[in-house]
């Protein structure tokens, strides 16, 4: 999502058995597998779930498949 942002990079989330909705709001099967990180990277996760966040919201139109 920074190369997006810093350097104009076109991002195309693929989302693999899973909801983007999922991914958006960290819930679901998705959420507790990503909560099993924060003990051990407590200092990036609110970068990751900002950034999952924000590529979640580009699928839009209902891209995911699975």
């Amino acid at each position: 999502m920074e190369c997006q942002k810093d350097l104009g990079h076109a991002v195309f989330p693929i989302f693999y058995h899973v909801d983007p909705s999922h991914v958006r709001k960290q819930e679901g099967s998705f959420g507790e597998a990503f909560a099993g990180y924060e003990e051990n990277w407590k200092d990036k996760i609110p970068r990751w779930r900002t950034a999952l966040t924000e590529a979640a919201n580009l699928s839009g139109w209902d891209l995911q498949d699975g």
